[in-house]
């Protein structure tokens, strides 16, 4: 079991009877919402939530290293925020471990891993061939467990992990088949490093339509055309999507609140699209 951060000390000549807002209370609000200085590797950074979630950890103090495919774009992005980038594909288990020992060695140790990368085929489910689904379940599923596994040695005491899911689980939209199942198989994995290791904060966070993700690159145009009147008619498309921005930053706050509160773990949260009046 990994052991749990003291309580800080408190200076008691604050805590009066004044009605003064007092420092350690002044603290509580900081310290729910501070990543700086926390070491985290995100891994499908080049892209969507990944990207804005680097951005977003840069800016609140993190120093990060970044994961994902298109190497280009990660290593520019990376020189931008002075962290480290690494070619990955994570249907690639021993590139998985290449990466992991190398963010290990420029780190130490790592407080948290963000698994953001999926693939995510569109296919009506009679045309989703075995090579897709197996490409699915390998990247969705056991690539984000592999980088678990691959990580755990590394893990500092009271680490974050954070692993990106679809709020489609159990209600899925036709055409997705392949990405729907096989990040059901992933809820499923986690549960199971949940009842092993108890000790560890994994928290799969259910995302919900989000603009900015890059989700329909490189899709069929037709089929997808086809698709969203099937979405829409069984009410499946929402009126406004969230802002990456706000689910970057979302995220990242899960973070800060569960090493702020170690005895404790949010295992599933789910951020949907909320409608605001005017916008």
């Amino acid at each position: 079991m990994r052991s749990m951060p003291p309580d800080r000390p408190r200076d008691h000549r604050f805590f009066v009877g004044d009605g003064v807002i007092r420092p350690e209370e002044a603290k509580m609000s900081d310290r729910h919402s501070n990543i700086a200085e926390t070491r985290m590797l995100i891994v499908g950074a080049s892209s969507g939530i990944g990207h804005a979630l680097a951005l977003a950890a840069h800016s609140r103090g993190a120093d990060v290293a970044l994961a994902a495919r298109r190497v280009e774009r990660l290593t520019e992005l990376a020189e931008k925020l002075g962290g480290s980038a690494h070619e990955l594909d994570v249907s690639d288990t021993r590139g998985i471990e290449r990466v992991i020992d190398e963010v290990a060695a420029r780190f130490g140790q790592l407080d948290a891993v963000v698994f953001t990368s999926a693939a995510v085929p569109f296919a009506l489910i009679e045309e989703t061939d075995v090579e897709t689904w197996l490409h699915a379940y390998a990247v969705n599923a056991v690539g984000a467990s592999h980088v678990l596994r691959s990580a755990l040695p590394y893990l500092a005491d009271n680490a974050v992990v954070l692993v990106a899911s679809s709020h489609d689980v159990g209600r899925p939209r036709a055409g997705v088949a392949a990405y729907h199942a096989s990040k059901a198989a992933l809820d499923e994995i986690l549960r199971s490093w949940r009842a092993e290791h108890p000790d560890l904060a994994i928290i799969r966070v259910s995302v919900g339509p989000t603009e900015g993700t890059e989700i329909l690159r490189g899709a069929d145009r037709d089929l997808l055309a086809d698709l969203y009147r099937a979405w829409a008619q069984e009410g499946q498309i929402p009126a406004k999507m969230s802002a990456v921005e706000d689910v970057a930053n979302a995220m990242l706050s899960l973070i800060a609140v569960s090493r702020a509160n170690p005895t404790v773990v949010s295992d599933v949260v789910h951020l949907a699209p909320r409608f605001i009046k005017g916008h």
